[in-house]
């Protein structure tokens, strides 16, 4: 409703003056008509403006308001009527073929008989008169539009009637008046000349639409806020804020009051020194710039939330010498060096122990690192010592190292040859000798040599005589069985005559004897089968599938395998003549279906079953006890039950699945449970503890706690002790973190070393080559008892043995002494 009355207030102020310039002028007389048109436009054409999208350039008309005049009678001559035939009154005249009269033309007003032009038409002819053709005749921001008799003026876009002519409209005030909106968001307007131009606010810039202006997000410019200093830029809309990142804060600000600069300074948060259990377990804190982490401390590795015990050992990232052994321990590991070397573990250097009387070797000592060897000379082996040295009999070792005969010596040996071989040059190798060569080798007729020795032999018929050199005649058998291989026998006449024992026959040399082949002839030596000849005798042998007989051993029998039974007879190789009944392999009995569980066929078709099974085949087990509960006997006193039972006869119950905790199936799929447990299958436990938990413990179960941190066990009465690697010694504790607690008198990182309060004093002193030398004392007083407390010293060149006497200066419980 303002809204309206703004603008019929608008249209008065722009009509009533316009109004009465037309009355002075006598040009055009405004009627109420009228007047709701151009206020009806107007409306119209602001409203226009208001909701233009883009009111950057000029606009062209808005406003428009008529001169048209009220139509009265002209004053110009009357048109003279036809004067052929002046049937009409006045100046009028006939319309067409019509009876009645009119004006000649629409541009004239008939007043009684007289038509005469009106206003706005020239007096000649009634042409209209172009009103606009004069200089403005609306004045300037307006044009001019002819009409016939008539004009009309309109204000340019911007611009509205008012009593000076068209007047610019402020529409950023007009906008702010109505409640409409003539910029965008986030512009400002400006009023110009006909128009308004809208800029954007400070933060946005003006869209590439040219309608909307946009937020400039200063983040992404250059670095307005300083990440260094702990900040993070935050947009807002036409403008920016630099806030603290997580793990920052804002320090309090310096400079205080309007002139300061709007900076915010942070600075890092340390979450480890603020919440020192921050990191759980063996984690350590680390603050970091706007944060934490948590690492494992060294000797540990992990996540930093869990940690285990790091193997340096294994990992290899130790620092112990290469001559050093590793030993891991929690959260930590040790260095000791190997035998034979000195040091501290993470530098080891080597001992030679062949300085000090050559290693106690018996030869030669060669130092290497970590320890020495002992060498032996040539023709001597290390002992099992590895210190002395024994001789190596070169015989037994060096399999054929001498031809004939090696004789051992100390530290080497000699090869030596038989009787008839001379040792050659090598030292090794036996050469052998021609006896022959020298003296016919002592022969009488013919000398041959043979290795090793010689051979006296005698031409036919004499004989080579008992001294194997000379040759004599045979008269007898006495000598070398008269020249016979076999039998000598002299005759009649003193004749010297041979014999050969049987399966031999005499050879051509009528001495010696030669094999007679007994199956040879056509007889086959008397074999069935087949013959086979020896040296002086033979034997017969039979084909495959056969054998010798035991009453005959000329003829051969068939063998059969298996042997026949039952009284069969082998007739061929592995063929049996079987009796009736009896037509199995070997003459054994055949059942059909054969004899099962370790049955004995006995004859056709009849099985001897073992105990336990019977019928036909064995195949029916025999159940003294029956099954019950439709259970099946299936082996001797074996039942197959069903599935709901169990047991020899198949009368216990069965629960699937069966039953917990030890409740007790009575019936199918039927617990009865003990001690509080309940359920179908007595699965559920009770949370009941006959003894209270200890170290605030919760019962959670049957005598079953839920132990706190620390604690463990059923009642939570054990603590939980981590041992310590390597273990503590002399009766010292292990703490937390793998550390020792020693007691009085022991000190070291596991209190190994024992702290003996005495005073030395030096009683003798004698020079002598050793390797060490110890001072040994008794501490009789303290906790641990009596303790044996020994130190060493090496020196590699000379080492003095050393007496020490000890003597104490403390007072024992009950008694001062010395020792």
């Amino acid at each position: 409703m303002a809204h309206l009355c703004i603008f019929l207030l608008v249209a008065s102020v722009v009509a009533e003056p316009m109004n009465n310039s037309l009355e002075e002028n006598e040009v055009l007389t405004s009627t109420q008509p009228d007047l709701i048109k151009i206020q009806d436009q107007l409306t119209e054409n602001l409203i226009g403006i208001l909701s233009e999208p883009t009111p950057t350039h000029t606009p062209t008309t808005v406003d428009t308001f008529n001169t048209t005049s009220v139509s009265q009678a002209s004053t110009a001559p009357a048109i003279q009527a036809s004067s052929l035939a002046p049937l009409c009154p006045g100046n009028q005249v006939r319309l067409g073929g019509s009876s009645e009269c009119s004006c000649p033309s629409s541009n004239m007003l008939k007043d009684a008989d007289v038509c005469t032009c009106l206003l706005g038409f020239s007096a000649a002819g009634c042409k209209d008169i172009d009103e606009c053709a004069e200089e403005e005749p609306c004045g300037p921001h307006a044009s001019c539009t002819n009409t016939p008799g008539s004009y009309s003026c309109s204000c340019h876009r911007g611009y509205m009637a008012g009593g000076g002519g068209c007047q610019d409209i402020d529409e950023c005030a007009l906008a702010e008046l109505t409640g409409l909106q003539a910029c965008k968001d986030n512009a400002q307007c400006t009023n110009t000349p006909g128009s308004f131009t809208c800029s954007c606010l400070v933060g946005y810039v003006m869209a590439l639409d040219g309608l909307n202006c946009e937020d400039v997000d200063e983040c992404s410019f250059e670095e307005l806020c300083s990440r260094e200093l702990g900040t993070v830029c935050l947009n807002s809309p036409g403008s920016f804020e630099c806030q603290c990142r997580p793990g920052f804060k804002a320090e309090a600000p310096v400079c205080v009051g309007a002139m300061c600069p709007n900076v915010t300074k942070c600075q890092d948060v340390d979450e480890c020194l603020e919440s020192p259990t921050v990191c759980e377990g063996r984690g350590v804190c680390e603050n970091t710039l706007g944060s934490y982490k948590c690492v494992c401390p060294p000797g540990y590795r992990g996540n930093g939330t869990h940690c285990e015990d790091m193997n340096e050992c294994a990992s290899g990232v130790h620092g112990c010498d290469v001559n050093a052994r590793c030993g891991n321990i929690i959260g930590s590991y040790f260095c000791q060096c190997y035998q034979g070397f000195n040091g501290d573990g993470h530098t080891c250097f080597d001992i030679d122990e062949c300085a000090v009387d050559k290693g106690h070797c018996d030869h030669n000592c060669t130092n290497q690192p970590g320890g020495y060897t002992c060498q032996c000379a040539s023709g001597y082996q290390l002992s099992q010592d590895e210190r002395k040295c024994t001789d190596v009999n070169e015989c037994l070792s060096l399999s054929g190292i001498c031809a004939h005969i090696c004789d051992n010596i100390p530290g080497s040996y000699r090869c030596s040859c038989r009787p008839g071989y001379q040792l050659h040059i090598d030292s090794h190798t036996c050469v052998d000798v021609d006896e022959c060569k020298l003296q016919n080798g002592g022969c009488s007729h013919t000398c041959s040599n043979s290795p090793g020795g010689h051979d006296c032999h005698c031409p036919p018929p004499l004989l080579l005589h008992t001294d194997n050199f000379t040759c004599s005649n045979v008269t007898s058998c006495k000598l070398r069985n008269g020249g016979c291989e076999h039998v000598c026998a002299t005759g009649a006449e003193g004749h010297v005559q041979c014999s050969c024992r049987a399966g031999w026959k005499l050879s051509e040399d009528q001495r010696s004897c030669v094999d007679v082949d007994e199956c040879g002839d056509f007889t086959n030596g008397g074999c069935e089968q087949l013959c086979k000849n020896h040296a002086g005798a033979f034997n017969c042998t039979c084909r495959e599938g056969y054998q010798v007989q035991t009453d005959d051993r000329t003829k051969c029998q068939p063998v059969c395998d298996p042997p026949c039974r039952n009284y069969g007879v082998c007739v061929a190789p592995n063929s049996c003549d079987c009796p009736p009944g009896y037509p199995g392999l070997g003459c054994s009995a055949m059942c059909s279906p054969p004899c099962a569980h370790g049955g004995t066929c006995m004859r056709w078709n009849k099985c001897l079953c073992p105990s336990g099974w019977t019928g036909e085949g064995c195949h029916t087990a025999v159940c003294e006890l029956p099954c019950a509960n439709g259970g099946r006997c299936v082996g001797p006193d074996t039942c197959q039950c069903p599935s709901d039972y169990t047991g020899p006869q198949c009368l216990l119950p069965l629960c699937t699945p069966a039953c917990q905790n030890g409740g007790r199936c009575v019936d199918v799929n039927k617990c009865t449970c003990v001690s509080g447990w309940h359920g179908a299958r007595c699965q559920i436990e009770p949370v009941q503890c006959q003894k209270p938990c200890q170290n605030a413990g919760v019962c959670e179960g049957l005598n079953r706690c839920r132990c706190p941190k620390g604690f463990i066990g059923r009642l939570c009465e054990t603590a939980v002790t981590t041992p310590c690697v390597p273990p503590c010694q002399h009766g010292a504790t292990c703490s937390p973190h793998n550390t020792c607690t020693c007691p009085e008198g022991t000190a070291g990182l596991r209190c190994e070393r024992l702290t003996c309060p005495v005073v030395t004093t030096v009683v003798s002193m004698a020079r002598a080559v050793r390797k060490a030398f110890k001072e040994s004392y008794v501490d009789r007083c303290g906790p641990l008892g009596i303790q044996l407390c020994t130190k060493y010293r090496m020196n590699q060149a000379r080492v003095y043995l050393q007496a020490y006497r000890v003597g104490y200066k403390i007072q024992c419980p009950g008694k001062q002494s010395a020792v």
